[in-house]
Order: C-alpha cells, then sequence, then structure tokens
C-alpha cells in the first residue's frame, strides 16, 4: 500500500478532521462502472463520493471497509478480496492554528455482479468511468470557498473540505490506473 502525506490549510476544521481513520472504497462492477455514492441532504449538487466511512476505534481498516460496503452497497465481502490501494496521511491547521492528523485508507475492489443497493446514508449509487471518476476530484477542488456546508456536523467551508477530497479521489483513480496497467 502506497503511503502520501496531504498538508492543507483550512478555515475551520470539518467532520472528518475529527476522526482518525476512515476507510473508502474504488468499487467497480462487472461492466466496468465505479460505483459512488450520493448524499443529496448534504452535499453539493453533482458532488458525489467513494463508497466507505469511519473506522472505529481498534478496528482493522479493511473490515472497516468492509462493513461500510455492506452498510452503504448491501454487498457482503471478505477482507482479503479487497486491494490496498493507498493510505493518505492528511495534516491540517486551521485559521486558528489548530493541527489535525487523519488517515484516509484507500481500497479497489471489483464486485463483478453481485447486486446493490443504496443504504446507509448513501440516497443513490451512481456509475462513473475512470475518467468521470477522476473529474469528480477535479469538480471537488473547483468548488467555491463562498459555498459552505450549515448542519448536523457544524459549518465548513466545501472548498476546504475539497482540499481533501479531491486529491483522495483523483489519487485514487491513479493508482486504479497502475493496478489495471
Amino acid at each position: 500500500m502506497k503511503n502520501i502525506s496531504l498538508d492543507i490549510k483550512v478555515e475551520k476544521p470539518f467532520g472528518n478532521l475529527f476522526r482518525k481513520k476512515v476507510a473508502l472504497i474504488v468499487v467497480e462492477n462487472a461492466d466496468g462502472d465505479f460505483l459512488v455514492g450520493t448524499k443529496p441532504y448534504a452535499y453539493p449538487p453533482t458532488i458525489t463520493r467513494l463508497l466507505g466511512g469511519g473506522v472505529d476505534e481498534s478496528e482493522p481498516e479493511d473490515v472497516a471497509a468492509v462493513r461500510e460496503l455492506s452498510e452503504e452497497l448491501g454487498v457482503t465481502l471478505e477482507p482479503s478480496e479487497l486491494t490496498p490501494l493507498l493510505v493518505i496521511t492528511t495534516n491540517a491547521e486551521d485559521a486558528e492554528g489548530k493541527h489535525y492528523t487523519h488517515e484516509t485508507h484507500i481500497y479497489y475492489v471489483n464486485i463483478g455482479d453481485a447486486q446493490y443497493e443504496p443504504g446507509d446514508d448513501i440516497k443513490a449509487i451512481v456509475k462513473l468511468s475512470l475518467d468521470e471518476l477522476y473529474a469528480l476530484g477535479e469538480a471537488y477542488e473547483a468548488l467555491p470557498e463562498t459555498l459552505w456546508y450549515n448542519g448536523r456536523e457544524g459549518s465548513y467551508s466545501w472548498s476546504d473540505y475539497a482540499k481533501l477530497y479531491g486529491p483522495v479521489h483523483k489519487l485514487s483513480v491513479e493508482e486504479v490506473r497502475r493496478l489495471k496497467s
């Protein structure tokens, strides 16, 4: 698994910076589509995300990834079916000078023709090509500083959120391309 360090500055911390670790999965189906989830009640229009979520304390990252796939897709896998891609360690500093360290563990899996449906907090599953998944990272990075999330997790700039999740999506695609070459 490749390790990458990402240093970012944010106005205000966002939800995942308070988590020590998340596990995300680049999910491919038998048709070569890459599956991402929508959260229209929380995310800006046209923004989707890789599937996955928080790693519970003392939970192995691959076990968390399998659990998240079960919750968000209804697909049951074994950790051994995942291909580890990346660990991105993010070091963030907010406007008040507070520091946050966060790990994003990224896996790849091809679920073949397994049946799936959105679950947990995912409202719909969107199929993207690998190029479209890369463009999603660029769409994150293009979110304006004036677009803010105000909800149960507090208030933060989508532009700050994108400083982590733009690179996460783009680096994930680059690793999948290496894997497939």
